[in-house]
């Protein structure tokens, strides 16, 4: 509630003064830092206004949501569970497979779609009683989703349960989700993705950021019957994914284009806050930065190729809802600007804001921060290392995927934690971007400090640039030893 009652009045006082161009400095530097203030603001608007809703208008929060737990034994529904793999290794899909097949529920059929085509997993699955099927390589085509609607081909379940490779079912996920659908309307039944790794540095960092997502904006979006799928840990019915033709075929980002799809033919999603599986994050820096790219490409394609704004099949809140989750990724751009301006001003003493007034600027801008980069603290209660870290250099990640969005480049889907002698590539692939910005902060603070133009203003850019260098610093070193915990 503080959180909801401050922000309107910090994110004014300072917007009114640095959109102001009469406050402007260098005008480049300057237009800059509007798009980046702009940007910022407009991610933490998004989230502000979705928790408010959610809070301040009852017929949001009270939706009548049928739930029977005697429905199911009633029903006797037949139950599909579809486990798609392709590089994942071994011992992680044995897991799975083992736990589902183990679950509490005798109408149940489960099927293992393996687009690797092991023999070992086919015996696996021969031995655990499962199903298995692989296309042929001709046929892999669309990744997960065509792997999934390929499955759906064979099974005849009323319901579809998913799971990735790496996330295990607790014993009373069906149990616990399946009443929901005694409403005809509901289509998708979607629990949160928990991680269980998170001794180690980027899983750790991964799995703070996305608590704010699950515990907060996924709960504020089922107020508004716009809670999306996020491709594993969910339950579809399988009369509504056979109204919209199965799963969406994309190569990435098929979870959130399906939800769509069935909102926009009035079916019901629901999510359930509750952890009912526990999945693994990934570990280093490469399978982190594939999940990162693959989850931007997903919100940049539908904003520029199908933005929610403009599809008519669904309602004001759902629109808005899908609206605000595709345009967090455009805060790759205002990251990578805070953190290339203070080593612009030391290598040329220019400065986006008119220094005479800098006490001013420093007035407003300090009651904004705190509302912004305490956000974590206020709505998680603590936060760590890894989190600011691992939240920072995905601006890299964010910005390759919208240039190739927008340069419609193909994509070739690979499993966040498939085998590394398939997926890898060189290291530096990943990184130069953060090796770039390491050596232009130590350059900048050399040329800045050798003839300082305004000692204060240097002082406070300095401080700045070492801060954001600890924490790219830090990912680097830390996550290049996947097995060192925080």
């Amino acid at each position: 509630m503080l959180f909801l009652f401050v922000v309107p009045f910090t994110t004014f006082f300072y917007a009114s003064y640095v959109f102001n161009p009469i406050h402007a400095g260098n005008m480049t530097l300057y237009v800059l830092q509007v798009i980046a203030d702009a940007i910022a603001i407009t991610t933490v608007g998004t989230l502000w206004l979705t928790i408010l809703l959610d809070l301040i208008v009852p017929d949001h929060r009270q939706r009548d949501l049928l739930y029977r737990p005697e429905w199911v034994r009633l029903k006797h529904a037949t139950v599909d569970i579809f486990i798609p793999v392709s590089t994942e290794s071994f011992s992680i899909i044995e897991k799975t497979l083992r736990q589902v097949s183990s679950l509490p529920y005798t109408k149940k059929c489960v099927y293992v779609l393996d687009d690797g085509g092991s023999e070992k997993i086919r015996n696996l699955a021969s031995t655990l009683g499962v199903c298995y099927f692989s296309r042929k390589k001709h046929e892999r085509t669309f990744a997960k989703s065509g792997n999934i609607n390929f499955g759906l081909r064979h099974a005849k379940g009323e319901f579809v349960v998913i799971f990735d490779a790496d996330h295990v079912p607790h014993e009373n996920f069906l149990e616990r989700l399946l009443p929901f659908f005694e409403n005809d309307r509901v289509a998708l039944v979607q629990t949160p993705q928990h991680y269980s790794n998170t001794d180690h540095f980027i899983p750790a960092g991964t799995s703070q950021a996305q608590e704010i997502f699950y515990t907060y904006v996924q709960p504020a979006k089922n107020s508004y019957n716009a809670a999306f799928c996020v491709g594993t840990n969910m339950i579809f019915r399988r009369k509504a994914l056979d109204a919209i033709g199965g799963v969406a075929l994309r190569n990435h980002s098929e979870d959130i284009w399906t939800t769509i799809y069935l909102h926009e033919n009035g079916y019901e999603s629901v999510y359930v806050n509750e952890v009912l599986a526990s999945g693994r994050a990934p570990e280093n820096i490469p399978a982190y930065f594939r999940q990162q790219n693959r989850w931007a490409r997903g919100g940049f394609t539908l904003f520029f190729y199908k933005n929610p704004l403009f599809v008519t099949g669904l309602t004001l809140d759902q629109r808005m809802q899908y609206f605000f989750s595709n345009i967090h990724y455009f805060s790759g751009f205002a990251i990578l600007i805070y953190l290339l301006l203070p080593i612009v001003y030391l290598f040329f003493d220019i400065h986006p804001m008119n220094l005479r007034y800098s006490h001013e600027l420093l007035i407003r801008y300090v009651p904004y921060a705190a509302t912004v980069f305490f956000l974590p603290w206020f709505l998680l209660g603590r936060i760590r290392l890894a989190t600011i870290s691992t939240s920072i250099v995905l601006f890299s990640e964010y910005i390759r995927a919208f240039l190739s969005v927008i340069g419609k480049e193909s994509y070739t889907w690979i499993a966040t934690e498939g085998d590394e002698r398939v997926t890898e590539k060189p290291i530096m692939v990943y990184i130069w971007p953060h090796v770039l910005f390491l050596a232009l902060a130590f350059l900048a603070i050399l040329v800045g400090w050798y003839n300082p133009a305004d000692f204060s203003a240097t002082i406070l850019a300095t401080l700045w640039i070492g801060v954001n260098s600890y924490f790219v610093f830090e990912f680097l070193n830390r996550g290049l030893i996947t097995k060192e915990t925080v």
